[in-house]
């Protein structure tokens, strides 16, 4: 088996697994954590995993690293199911929580804008994964470059 076989069928298995066992978790009631300060770590956790799999995609778009059409392909399905994941924690932490983590206190003023921001960002997945299918740069810069403007002017806003 060719290594980037290798890489993509254990990114792919690890992906899996990460869905099934965040899936209790994202239909759960405010009680999946145990105080506020867990749901910031849950988010903050959650954020780690998004950059680890952009990060990898951002050097390929860049030319940092060969691109490599089926590892694009399976961290751009991972970083769509990952868009998923934090807002939990922003919810459950709620704004009597505010100054934790990275948040600005706009977030909670703000909170149907983030939201909107939270979906255009987990749209923006959909398409990307979805344009990643083809396994050509040409395909996934456009996709990529729109999903990397979404989280870079919702941090500006919203992130310390």
């Amino acid at each position: 088996m060719s290594t980037s076989k290798y890489l993509l069928s254990a990114i792919t298995a690890a992906t899996i697994t990460l869905s099934a066992s965040l899936a209790p978790i994202q239909t759960a009631t405010a009680s999946a954590f145990a105080d506020a300060d867990d749901a910031v770590k849950y988010r903050q956790q959650g954020f780690q995993l998004i950059r680890e799999n952009f990060a990898y995609m951002a050097a390929m778009v860049r030319g940092e690293v060969p691109f490599d059409g089926a590892m694009f392909e399976a961290r751009a399905q991972s970083l769509h199911h990952l868009s998923h994941v934090p807002w939990d924690g922003f919810r459950y932490a709620g704004e009597n929580h505010r100054g934790s983590g990275d948040a600005k206190t706009e977030l909670w003023d703000n909170w149907d804008d983030f939201t909107a921001r939270v979906a255009q960002l987990q749209e923006d997945t959909k398409n990307l994964a979805e344009a990643s299918a083809s396994h050509s740069i040409g395909d996934v810069r456009s996709a990529f470059m729109t999903t990397a403007r979404n989280c870079q002017q919702c941090h500006e806003r919203y992130r310390d």
